[in-house]
């Protein structure tokens, strides 16, 4: 019985392997195609994902590299790396504020390039590269930048670090062979593969000496010829002949044996072929659904994980309105597996413990400043991110009395003084409903 998960792991550990070679020659580009694979098969391949990480690191895409960290590092919590590479980088706060600075000015001089901004660009990209010297793509655009300003040998130079950095990359090599061949750097080479390849050319001072050979006469020639010839025949007639039809003979029926035991060996084996085809086949198909299944499933995980990493970055940077926009689209009910759910858990502790209030006070600044759609819609927000709260479904009441809307305000009162007697909001609303 075939173990599809210990075969698709195998598989993973081959990927992982090949990546790992490539990675010791500096081929980054291709080294993390291969552990990408790797973590298409199994995304619990933490050695893969901390050496992708690595790899990311080293080419300046530190976001990457730390997003690669922390997948592993939720995976498996004890005896990790990637616990390592996170606190040292958390060690150098400054270093992460330098890389997300270096970010945005490579996505700033990415558009003045595309806005006709070149000069102002190729300023940008050089500082850049002073305090980043590893940033790959910001290389790459100052090579294209440079060859757009015909400045071939600056070009050259920005792709000669790239590929020091990643010996492969497939962008690097292709506009450095078309740098050469601006430059006229390509026909240099080639001659001199060529003349490293040939033969030594004639010298001016070099001489050929010519054999000396002794004249025979026309008589002795013929002679020669003919005698040359008789005893050529009597050889292969007496010696040559009989020895030639023996070993045809011997190898003739040698043959024949052979290939009768071979024609029989093939037939049998054809026999067991096709019918471990069939069998072959139906594992292929097999293998292949479950494969499709485990792909989605880990498509579907890393896209949960991320909605989960935005959410939690949108309510540091104090955008508590994105963050819950984001928290609504979640299906809790598809959060079941670790460590998914203890994330899922923490978001969701917080927005109904104090992401409700913050949009609510949003909603309540909103309508102080005379904006009364957009404080009706944070106050349903905030309801949706807690819909029992009195708090907000009275504040929500005011704002449609305020605006002559008395039934829907009134069944917001109704609804406090029903289901929240208790309430210190259920007195004012009574208050409000005029009873």
């Amino acid at each position: 019985m075939v173990n599809y998960s210990q075969t698709i792991r195998r598989i993973a550990n081959v990927y992982y392997n090949l990546g790992l070679e490539r990675a010791g020659y500096r081929d980054l580009s291709g080294a993390a195609e291969l552990l990408k694979k790797s973590l298409r098969f199994n995304k619990y391949q933490t050695d893969a994902r901390n050496l992708l990480g690595l790899i990311y690191y080293e080419m300046g895409e530190v976001a990457d590299a730390l997003i690669q960290w922390v997948i592993s590092l939720n995976l498996q919590p004890s005896s990790n790396r990637a616990d390592f590479y996170l606190e040292n980088v958390q060690r150098d706060p400054a270093r992460l504020e330098i890389c997300s600075q270096q970010v945005k000015k490579f996505n700033q001089a990415l558009y003045q390039a595309q806005h006709e901004g070149e000069d102002l660009a190729i300023l940008q990209l050089n500082r850049i590269i002073e305090e980043t010297p590893h940033f790959v793509k910001a290389h790459i655009l100052l090579a294209l930048l440079y060859m757009q300003k015909s400045d071939n040998v600056k070009a050259g130079r920005s792709l000669y670090k790239v590929l020091r950095i990643d010996r492969n990359n497939p962008k690097a090599l292709v506009l450095m062979n078309e740098v050469k061949k601006r430059t006229g750097r390509a026909e240099i080479e080639r001659n001199k593969l060529k003349n490293a390849f040939s033969h030594r050319q004639m010298e001016d001072d070099d001489v050929i000496l010519p054999e000396v050979k002794k004249q025979a006469t026309a008589g002795q020639v013929v002679l020669y010829m003919c005698a040359g010839f008789i005893l050529s025949l009597l050889a292969f007639f007496i010696l040559v002949l009989p020895a030639v039809r023996r070993s045809i003979n011997i190898e003739n029926n040698r043959d024949v044996v052979e290939i009768s035991q071979e024609l029989s060996e093939k037939t049998a084996r054809l026999s067991d072929l096709e019918e471990s085809y069939a069998g072959l086949e139906s594992q292929f198909n097999d293998v292949s659904t479950r494969l499709n299944a485990y792909e989605q499933e880990n498509a579907d995980f890393l896209s949960l994980y991320q909605k989960l990493n935005d959410i939690s970055a949108a309510y540091t940077e104090g955008n508590i309105v994105q963050a819950a926009n984001d928290y609504l689209t979640i299906d809790a009910a598809s959060v079941t597996e670790e460590p998914m759910s203890s994330m899922y858990n923490e978001v969701m502790r917080y927005m109904q413990s104090e992401g409700w209030q913050r949009v609510c006070e949003l909603g309540t600044q909103a309508w102080n400043g005379g904006d009364m759609a957009q404080a009706e819609a944070y106050y349903n927000l905030s309801l949706q991110l807690r819909p029992e709260e009195p708090e907000t479904m009275f504040l929500l009441g005011r704002l449609y009395q305020s605006q002559d809307r008395i039934e829907e305000a009134n069944a917001l009162f109704d609804r406090i003084v029903g289901e929240h007697p208790e309430s210190p909001y259920a007195q004012r609303a009574q208050t409000a409903r005029g009873y």
